[in-house]
This record gives C-alpha cells, sequence and structure tokens, in this order.
C-alpha cells in the first residue's frame, strides 16, 4: 500500500478533511486551490494534487473506522476533489461521477456550506468557484431541495465488481484490505 506521504498529510490536513467540524475551513482550503496551484514554486501542492488522485484510483486512504466502508470513502474523496480542483475528474478514476449529477443529483460540502440561494449571502469566493464547475446559484439550489426530497446523501451505491477490484488492488500491493472486505 502506498501510504499517505507527509506532504499529503500536511495540505490535506489543511481544512479538507473538516467540513463537518469546521466548515469555513474547509471553503477556505477549496477556495485557495487555485492560488496554491498557481504560487507553487516547489511542486508540493502538485504533488499533493497528484497523490490525492492515486488514493482515489487506488482506494487507498483508509476508513476511519470499522463502520466506515472504502466506497464511501472513496465517494467522500471525489466529492472533496470536485471542490477543490473542480469538475475534471481525477486521473484513473475507475468510477468517475457523471459530469451532469454534479450540483443536481451530487451535492458536496462547499454546496452546503458556502452556496446559498443569494450570492450576497454566499461565501465570497462562491460565484468563482461556480463558474470555474459551469454552476449556477440555481442549480445547487435546486440540488438542494431535491436531494432533502429524496433523503439522499449524494453517494452512489458501491457498482458491481467493485469489491472485486478491491481485491485485486489488495494483491498488488496497492491498499491495505480494510474489515470486512472478505
Amino acid at each position: 500500500m502506498i501510504p499517505a506521504t507527509e506532504n499529503f498529510k500536511a495540505y490535506f490536513g489543511n481544512g479538507f478533511h473538516l467540513a463537518d467540524e469546521l466548515p469555513e475551513f474547509y471553503v477556505e482550503a477549496c477556495e485557495e486551490v487555485p492560488e496554491m496551484l498557481a504560487g507553487d514554486d516547489d511542486g508540493s501542492y502538485r504533488s499533493f494534487h497528484d497523490e490525492f488522485a492515486v488514493h482515489i484510483r487506488d482506494s487507498s486512504y483508509a476508513p476511519w473506522s470499522e463502520g466506515d466502508s472504502q466506497w464511501i470513502i472513496d465517494e467522500w474523496l471525489r466529492n472533496v476533489w470536485y471542490d477543490a480542483f473542480g469538475p475534471e475528474q481525477p486521473p484513473g478514476d475507475p468510477y468517475p461521477v457523471p459530469a451532469e449529477d454534479w450540483g443536481t443529483r451530487r451535492l458536496t460540502q462547499y454546496m452546503l456550506h458556502a452556496v446559498n440561494r443569494r450570492p450576497e449571502l454566499s461565501s465570497p469566493g462562491a460565484p468563482a468557484w461556480l463558474e470555474a464547475r459551469g454552476l449556477t446559484f440555481a442549480d445547487v439550489a435546486a440540488g438542494v431541495e431535491w436531494s432533502a426530497a429524496a433523503e439522499s446523501v449524494s453517494f452512489r451505491p458501491a457498482p458491481e465488481g467493485w469489491l472485486e477490484r478491491l481485491h485485486d488492488l489488495t494483491a498488488r500491493g496497492l491498499r491495505a484490505e480494510q474489515p470486512g472486505e472478505r
């Protein structure tokens, strides 16, 4: 298994894992991404970006507890990726989210914490964030309404063959087997 590097832990720990506890830090981390990539003179942020994609591709970011499934962690990481890096899918993602689902059937923490029905009530970075993803305030509002009516948490069920893929990745040494995977 490829464990998370210290570089990954430092950048990921700087807000991306705090959406539920401290949403303002999460929103700030997401809004800083373009600036971080533009000013990445030593390449450390690009390395973080690339490693993030690998963790999604290889299902190698381990769940926090036995009660969390690898699929839910992978889906959560896809949401964080979208919030941070935009609509381009993580390179190599075997189960990409359909582009048309973002902001409609698929909501993210940024959408829930930074985008309100009215721009003046949203995070200052929300207009640029939405534009970069081809979304509008109305799109997200409609997605929130759909989600509430459908009682959806925005995650898809694991696809057929997913567990077999995990077994293959584990056998190849790309990830550690997690409880309940056998």
